[in-house]
């Protein structure tokens, strides 16, 4: 097989340098979820059976850095838009996979690739870098022939997906979906700390080790654990660039300063994710009038329950959601 000088969209081979527990996990992963009853239906209408299996891929960018992901083809025909899906702290690629296959049988060339940030990197890489890699999927979408992208970012996803928007510039992208969207990971630090006082020393501590040129070493935020149940581990110095005072990984801020693209934020109530919590949703609606927030119903009395974060049983009603949002805005497949 013929390599392409592009520095996207290398098959399976280019994952020789990833190490093998994660190369057959990712393998394992989009394998499976590609095992699909073809007798029945889904959301769609399409037979469950009619997606391709995912090709694996990956892209450089221009620092040099390897990023890999899966990218889920339509079933027939050459796709009009392109979906790039990017995840939340501590996951990967394969993460996605039952959104990528989902969106690929509506008919939308489908690409999850993981940012510099991904999995346990996301302590020890810094916001700006790791957001502006969605550039990369982007142009991988681009060679593969599609005319518009649109952005899904889950989690943590939202904040790096309005980073890009307010920063990139990037003409390609003509819309952007938030599920679960967090307003801001600054206010949401100081809940998941206990207290302000709590979040003022974690800060001062941090700030200190970086003035004693210790920076690098890692910082676990105290009875805090990511999506996943694994300790929060940054680097001090990351710590204060995605959590601190100044740091600008909030979109109630960022899509002050995004264009005039349609915008989708998708939450469920039950979400116990400090990130999400009110005032988020009137903040970021306050923050650009070309968002439109659903909040679904709501199915547990009032209580909230963490697999609600990424609507647990309720895919399918996100998604039927979605697909009637973008059709409304020319982004249909």
């Amino acid at each position: 097989m013929k390599t392409k000088t592009s520095n996207h969209a290398t098959p399976l081979p280019g994952f020789a340098k990833v190490p093998i527990r994660l190369y057959w996990l990712a393998a394992l992963a989009v394998a499976l979820s590609a095992t699909l009853d073809a007798g029945s239906q889904d959301v769609t209408g399409k037979p469950k059976g009619a997606v391709a299996k995912a090709e694996f891929v990956r892209a450089k960018t221009k620092d040099g850095i390897w990023l890999h992901g899966a990218l889920w083809p339509p079933p027939a025909g050459k796709p009009r838009v392109g979906i790039v899906l990017t995840g939340g702290t501590q996951t990967e690629f394969y993460s996605l996979s039952d959104w990528g296959e989902q969106f690929a049988r509506a008919g939308y060339l489908t690409l999850a690739l993981n940012r510099r940030d991904h999995g346990a990197r996301f302590g020890y890489e810094k916001l700006k870098p790791s957001s502006l890699d969605l550039r990369e999927a982007v142009d991988l979408l681009a060679e593969r022939g599609t005319e518009r992208v649109v952005l899904v970012g889950t989690s943590y996803g939202t904040i790096t997906v309005s980073y890009y928007l307010a920063n990139a510039k990037d003409s390609r992208v003509k819309a952007a979906i938030l599920y679960a969207p967090l307003g801001d990971l600054r206010a949401a630090t100081v809940k998941m700390l206990g207290s302000q006082e709590a979040y003022d020393e974690a800060v001062n501590a941090a700030r200190q080790m970086v003035a004693a040129g210790r920076g690098g070493e890692t910082y676990q935020m105290p009875s805090s654990r990511g999506a996943d149940g694994r300790p929060m581990l940054h680097s001090y110095e990351v710590f204060l660039d995605k959590r601190g005072p100044d740091s600008k990984a909030a979109p109630v801020e960022l899509l002050r300063r995004v264009g005039n693209i349609p915008l989708l934020a998708v939450r469920d109530p039950g979400d116990p994710f400090p990130g999400t919590l009110p005032p988020a949703q009137k903040q970021l609606e306050e923050a650009n009038n070309n968002l439109r927030y659903v909040l679904l119903p709501d199915t547990r009395g009032g209580e909230m329950d963490a697999r609600a974060h990424s609507f647990f049983g309720r895919e399918e009603e996100v998604l039927r959601i979605t697909l009637e949002w973008l059709k409304k805005h020319d982004l249909g497949p």
